[in-house]
């Protein structure tokens, strides 16, 4: 086993590999690029909360952002692809829901964290894993991802 020092993210990318859920990984990248990806108009009012299987479901603030994000639904998925890779977003659902006042949005939209990522089957996933260390260590990180 290689032990020189590795950053983070190339050992998780190791581990999904491994497990052959290379997809699911660029599924998860989603919430980190969202903002960046979207831009600071669109990330106050719109969040993703959710996304399996290349469907990624948003939530906006009202019916105009549905309605708005509703016209751009094909330019933000062909963004998001680009950036994560071909097929990653295969389908993009809005729905009105409960987002912070603009002004927590800011604070709140730094770090969108996907939903129900850390599941039994994860977990049973990690215990694949023999190396201690660098089980504890993908737990650790996908439990933030959770949080």
């Amino acid at each position: 086993m290689n032990k020189t020092p590795q950053p983070l993210s190339k050992l998780i990318e190791r581990f999904f590999k491994e497990l052959g859920e290379e997809q699911r990984l660029r599924e998860i990248k989603v919430f980190e690029v969202w903002n960046k990806v979207v831009g600071e108009k669109i990330s106050e009012n719109a969040k993703p909360v959710q996304i399996e299987k290349g469907r990624l479901v948003v939530v906006v603030r009202n019916s105009i952002w549905l309605s708005e994000l509703g016209f751009e639904r094909h330019k933000l998925k062909q963004r998001l692809n680009r950036l994560l890779g071909r097929g990653t977003v295969k389908e993009i659902i809005f729905r009105i829901g409960n987002l912070p006042a603009k002004e927590e949005a800011k604070e709140a939209l730094k770090e969108p964290k996907p939903k129900h990522l850390l599941t039994q089957e994860w977990e049973e996933k990690l215990k694949q894993i023999q190396d201690p260390e660098l089980r504890d260590m993908l737990k650790s990180y996908l439990e933030v991802l959770d949080s």
